[in-house]
């Protein structure tokens, strides 16, 4: 008989780091809202109401607490724009569109290389540009830099091996999947951005010990699995597949609640791991230990933090889709049906958000089917300055 309920681990009982907020949380918040809603991201008011009821600011007090208020600003125009442009994977159209998704990322990761320089019409690049030319005046050490970038072009490549997967109805295996979700969460760009929160400028060798790279992927690995925990019931009922959730019962055959008591003991074991690196760390001098003791409150403000923002805003859980705060128990939600009006929904949403998208990959078919005349014909005015995103 198929289970009716179930119950949400309690992953905040499991954490031993303490939860802190930003105290310049508004009205930067609120700025940063009517910042990203300019770009004319949202389709209509109740897709703005529905965007901002998720709080992001909330997020970014949470995991950022320690920042001060002009860089914190910046933060969240970060996260606006990071789940603006990773809501666009999950778009009725771009769901599955591999040569979409590919054409977006290559444009963002454009906008990224050349900030002060790269052009476009897609409304997310130009915010995703707008943020970042201001991080880098602002201060954003070298490496720092150099981290974003090559974290983001991950995140890219991960993100367009899960819509191909997608596309095919594919369903990974649990380690295959878990190795792509350390990408598809975006958490080590969130990492790099504490970094420039906190104005740090630490040395290559501290990134390249095992130990740090250990406690980070402890705080990455908890902050998506939690994230697949509270997101199950609306994905399922959408008909993703791309959670934890989802590939434990397919690949265990298990009821989703083993599933969540499974996921749960591993947020355990990940909290606890990271506490066992974070005490056998060396020391790489009195200045540099506080800067990584200081990159270590990122990583732990991240871990709590997502945790606690998942279950107060409405990302996850509305009055719809509630659960009890008292047992954790949460009603599954039945499979959506799309209308007619879903769809001619989505294409409205789509083409508002996405039509640089639509030239590149019109560009990309033309290139593939006629001469190479045509495309050096089109390439001066629609083809974007190259980016390493999807090199070999």
């Amino acid at each position: 008989m198929t289970p009716s309920t179930f119950r949400l681990p309690d992953l905040e009982k499991s954490s031993p780091f303490p939860l802190r907020h930003n105290l310049h949380h508004e009205p930067s918040a609120s700025i940063s809202n009517e910042w990203i809603a300019n770009y004319g991201i949202h389709s209509n008011k109740a897709h703005r109401i529905g965007f901002e009821s998720c709080a992001f600011g909330l997020l970014v007090s949470y995991c950022y607490p320690h920042a001060e208020k002009e860089r914190f600003r910046v933060l969240c125009d970060f996260i606006n724009s990071l789940f603006a442009f990773d809501d666009l994977m999950d778009e009725e159209h771009l769901v599955r569109d591999v040569r979409g998704t590919k054409a977006v990322m290559d444009i963002a990761m454009n906008a990224l290389w050349h900030p002060e320089t790269y052009q476009t019409d897609f409304r997310v690049g130009q915010s995703i540009q707008d943020f970042w030319a201001r991080a880098i005046k602002m201060g954003c050490a070298p490496g720092t830099q150099r981290r974003f970038l090559e974290y983001m072009d991950h995140y890219c490549c991960a993100v367009l091996e899960q819509v191909t997967n997608r596309s095919k109805n594919l369903i990974m295996d649990v380690e295959s999947f878990t190795r792509m979700r350390r990408d598809t969460g975006a958490l080590k760009i969130c990492f790099v951005m504490g970094e420039f929160g906190l104005g740090l400028n630490l040395p290559d060798e501290v990134f390249e010990h095992p130990l740090i790279q250990t406690m980070e992927n402890c705080s990455n690995d908890i902050v998506v699995l939690a994230n697949d925990v509270y997101s199950w019931n609306i994905e399922q009922a959408q008909g993703h597949t791309a959670n934890i959730i989802t590939v434990l019962m397919n690949q265990k055959d298990i009821p989703v609640q083993e599933a969540m008591d499974i996921v749960g003991q591993e947020v355990q074991k990940r909290f606890q791991l990271y506490s066992l690196s974070k005490s056998q760390l060396p020391s790489w001098g009195t200045e540099v230990d506080k800067g990584v003791q200081a990159y270590a409150t990122v990583l732990e403000d991240w871990a709590i933090g997502s945790i606690r923002w998942s279950l107060e805003s409405k990302r996850y859980f509305t009055k719809s889709a509630p659960y009890d705060k008292e047992t954790l128990e949460v009603k599954i939600l039945p499979k959506e049906q799309k209308t007619a009006t879903d769809l001619r929904t989505a294409k409205v949403k789509y083409s508002n958000v996405s039509k640089a998208a639509l030239v590149w990959g019109s560009i990309w078919l033309g290139w593939l089917f006629f001469t190479g005349i045509v495309v050096l014909h089109l390439a001066p005015h629609l083809i974007p300055s190259r980016s390493p995103v999807f090199s070999s």
